[in-house]
């Protein structure tokens, strides 16, 4: 049997390649599935960069003998690994577009409050569900009676895909492509105080936060879980009973109830240092492998630089091409005005001879070249973790999302400069780039924090197998789950105790101030 990729091209053809699929997957069950196990995953959010963290670790699973059936808009690339356990169920044609690549002029031109901003994002992942479970080949893999032993999602906005672990009546694994954040830490009762614990979205450090932070901390903490359970958990179970029949449970109780593991792109080296329940493991940096000799394009580009390289990328979802014209002018003027070379991954023209510019460039090749002085990111944790590794400094232009906080955290740490894009200017990018080139101490603290993040029992990559095959060997039976998940506010929190023990002390209070009053 070959590897293959499932790619649609009309109706005639796409119900054609939905039986595909079904035989695809019914064949890796027969006999030679005896020899490993038959996984799931489910990650068709078609921002490239979360992706980016999965594939590794399916293409690792396949190479150990385990049969996956992987539904994203990203299928292989010849030559990526897997082989022929590798099923490949391309959804990119029915994915909205608005997710595909994000206009920063247009989308982040003006200030957005964070409940309607997370309000779209919800929104936004429920379009994600909604052509995904509406997709043929999808459909055929939920309508059939297959047997998966293990389903993946992502744990990002919605838990609508949650849903295949049920139907399957498998144990779900969540990949968390991002720092922890409320919603996941309720699902498996990781402990989320906010008097220490900060936000994943707010720029806060834990040490030392003021009166007023440790309230604003608090409000986003638990407002963020109640505004989740409004803007996606009951528009995803009304989606899911709609796909899967009206007899499936809420949302939110399948994530809790069927969830054996998490897997979050997170190190205690580059956050805060945090208690975690057992199904919750960190594998930050499971999308980082030892980089391959580089390309000679850009090998003899960076080797011809001794007075050193500037990278800059701002991320597979945002176009640098779309940032206002005089963001861009401010960098040409700023680049024009330094010795440095520039590597630039943009997508338009470059008026300067200067600047090499591509629509792609192999990242951590670059970062991981002996010439490259400073990195120029928006604040991806993908990137920031590839910067952290290959122990380069950063100057970080966060636009959305997480970015701001990532940034933050690499400013406190000493190993960047904070910049706002909207505050962009020539003299704040020269003064910068000298700053983080010329102090030493900026290299320096990328040395020391990429010592500390790679210094590790085992590889990410590694752990995140282990678990895995975990979760395999034990199946529904896996009992790593906190008891905390079944209680409620009053109970987690002990307001009952609370309330026992003040009602007792009030009562003894009462006696003795009567006992008091009858001596008298």
């Amino acid at each position: 049997m070959t590897a293959v990729v499932v790619e649609p091209t009309g109706r005639l053809a796409v119900g054609l390649q939905a039986a595909m699929v079904v035989v695809m997957v019914l064949l890796l069950e027969w006999p030679s599935a005896a020899s490993g196990a038959r996984i799931l995953a489910v990650f068709p959010y078609n921002g490239h960069s979360h992706f980016a963290m999965v594939e590794p670790l399916m293409v690792a699973l396949s190479e150990r003998g385990h049969h996956i059936t992987v539904i994203s808009p990203f299928p292989r690339r010849k030559g990526s690994g897997g082989g022929r356990r590798y099923v490949d169920v391309d959804v990119s044609d029915t994915l909205p577009p608005v997710i595909s690549q994000l206009n920063v002029t247009k989308e982040f031109g003006h200030l957005v409050d964070p409940v309607t901003g997370f309000r779209h994002l919800c929104q936004m992942n429920h379009r994600v569900c909604e052509a995904t479970f509406e997709h043929p080949l999808v459909r055929a893999l939920i309508h059939e009676p297959l047997r998966f032993d293990v389903v993946f999602a992502e744990a990002f906005a919605t838990d609508c895909f949650a849903a295949f672990a049920h139907a399957y009546d498998a144990p779900l694994i969540s990949i968390r492509t991002s720092d922890y954040s409320p919603q996941l830490n309720r699902r498996v009762a990781n402990p989320q105080n906010p008097a220490y614990l900060v936000n994943h979205l707010l720029t806060y450090t834990s040490r030392g936060m003021s009166f007023a932070q440790r309230l604003v901390n608090a409000l986003a903490t638990h407002f963020g879980v109640v505004g989740y359970h409004a803007f996606s958990d009951g528009p995803s179970t009304e989606l899911v009973r709609r796909h899967f029949g009206p007899g499936t449970p809420p949302v939110p109780e399948i994530a809790r109830r069927r969830t054996a593991l998490v897997l979050v792109n997170a190190h205690h080296s580059l956050t805060q240092p945090r208690p975690t329940v057992p199904n919750a493991v960190e594998v930050g940096g499971l999308h980082i492998a030892q980089p391959a000799e580089i390309e000679n394009e850009w090998s003899d580009y960076c080797d011809l630089c001794d007075q050193g390289v500037i990278y800059v990328s701002f991320g597979s979802l945002l176009k640098g091409s779309s940032f206002p014209l005089q963001f861009t002018m401010a960098f040409v003027r700023a680049f024009e005005a330094l010795p440095y070379c520039v590597l630039w991954k943009y997508e338009g023209e470059m008026i300067s001879k200067r600047i090499k510019v591509s629509k792609w460039m192999p990242q951590q090749q670059i970062l991981g070249h002996k010439n490259v002085k400073v990195f120029i990111t928006h604040g991806g944790l993908m990137g920031v973790m590839e910067a952290v590794y290959f122990a380069v400094p950063m100057i970080g232009i966060p636009v959305f999302g997480d970015q701001q906080s990532n940034v933050a955290n690499c400013v406190a740490k000493g190993i960047a400069i904070g910049l706002n894009h909207r505050q962009i200017t020539v003299e704040k990018l020269i003064k910068s780039i000298q700053a983080v080139v010329m102090d030493s101490k900026y290299k320096s603290k990328a040395f020391e924090l990429s010592a500390r993040f790679r210094d590790r029992p085992s590889s990410a990559l590694e752990t995140a197998v282990f678990w895995t095959e975990y979760v395999i060997r034990h199946g529904n039976e896996t009992n790593t789950a906190s008891l905390a998940i079944d209680f409620d506010f009053y109970q987690y929190f002990l307001l009952d105790v609370v309330l026992v023990g003040l009602s007792i002390l009030l009562f003894l209070f009462y006696t003795a101030f009567r006992i008091k009053k009858c001596i008298r």
